[in-house]
């Protein structure tokens, strides 16, 4: 399996980083060429880290100024933990489920135009990414995170970044399941296709059916997932979470 790309290991960094108060809430970034120079990476791999952070709701930023932390609390002591089995995956999928179905049925509800257009945005960068090592999985994130800011509640806005790094660690683990079959990812693009098409129509009923059903079978294909999966990348995936929720705590104090 290839290692995760520099953009990733540098936005992780910064993460632990804030989670762990180096970066206080309100307190400025370094400048571009600080980050880039201190983690040897180049200013676009620190420009797209910034980005995803921004995505995350951990971050702000302002054209001509220096981007500022805006919350920590979902990396501290009360964060969700990322699931590192199959039993732990189908759990957080479980919960997800739930979740999920009433936040599509509430962007159907709520969504404007410009949300509309948002969400349909990021389910179009999902076919076009060729985003490595993890192709989808940022875009997959961004989609389900721009649901959630269409129902227009803060409140359900702050709930979903409670779930961001679980999410982006499921994704990445049912994207590399998914992407081993070409049913699967066909599947996959057709339920997020329904789910973005009831939101459009202002159908809460049938974006509520359709999130569910997606969450129901990303369950369904995990449990179809062959034995070499699991004894390749699923258990390479399990071991670089665990590798990095060590490597936070031990670093923590």
């Amino acid at each position: 399996m290839r290692s995760r790309s520099r953009t990733e290991q540098l936005a992780e960094a910064l993460r632990a980083r804030i989670g762990r108060g180096h970066f206080p809430v309100g307190s400025k970034l370094p400048s571009e060429q600080a980050l880039a120079a201190n983690f040897q990476v180049s200013r676009t791999v620190v420009r797209e880290a910034v980005t995803r952070l921004k995505a995350d709701g951990l971050i702000e930023t302002r054209k001509g100024a220096a981007a500022r932390v805006r919350a920590v609390k979902v990396l501290q002591d009360g964060a969700l933990s990322i699931p590192r089995s199959i039993d732990g995956l189908l759990g957080f999928l479980e919960v997800r489920r739930a979740i999920e179905a009433e936040m599509a049925a509430l962007a159907a509800e709520r969504r404007t135009e410009q949300q509309c257009q948002e969400i349909h945005e990021a389910m179009l960068a999902i076919s076009r990414s060729t985003d490595e090592p993890n192709p989808g999985v940022e875009e997959d994130l961004s989609f389900h995170l721009s649901i959630g800011r269409a129902t227009s509640n803060a409140y359900w806005n702050q709930f979903v970044r409670l779930f961001t790094e679980p999410m982006r660690a499921a994704i990445r683990l049912t994207r590399a399941n998914e992407a081993r079959s070409r049913n699967f990812a066909s599947d996959v693009a057709e339920e997020h296709r329904l789910i973005f098409d009831a939101i459009r129509r202002q159908n809460p009923e049938e974006a509520r059916a359709a999130a569910h059903a997606h969450l129901e079978n990303a369950a369904t294909r995990v449990l179809l997932a062959d034995r070499e999966f699991w004894q390749q990348e699923g258990r390479l995936l399990a071991e670089d979470w665990a590798a990095q929720d060590g490597l936070g705590r031990g670093s923590a104090g």
